[in-house]
């Protein structure tokens, strides 16, 4: 308990925002090369802030900066991917979304591609 008489202290209250929620979905998530895949985003800042920029990696060196809500992709290799999109909001803040991607050999692949990728 404070003294009597004594001056309070003043508390300083701190706001953390909301988190950005940002969710990713490949379509289709599986497949053989070449393979066309759609990536449908899902980005919501609860507290309103504009998003103001989109940064894609799709995982095989192909990137992008275009703001769409739904972005394609084709892989051209065999492979296991992760694309990643990075949203960035007019306050500063930053989220994340990733999803994955398995491409297999064409009926044209090696045997070898085949056998790694089984």
């Amino acid at each position: 308990m404070p003294e009597p008489g004594a001056t309070p202290i003043a508390r300083p209250t701190v706001s953390i925002p909301e988190p950005l929620l940002v969710t990713l979905q490949a379509a289709p998530g599986y497949g053989t090369a070449p393979l066309l895949v759609g990536f449908l985003l899902n980005a919501v800042d609860p507290s309103g802030a504009p998003i103001v920029s989109y940064n894609w990696n799709f995982g095989d060196g192909h990137t992008s900066t275009l703001p769409p809500i739904m972005a394609f992709n084709t892989y051209a290799q065999p492979g296991n991917y992760v694309t990643r999109v990075t949203i960035t909001t007019a306050d500063g803040r930053s989220a994340t979304g990733f999803a994955g991607v398995i491409v297999k050999p064409g009926a044209g692949g090696t045997m070898q591609q085949r056998q790694q990728n089984q």
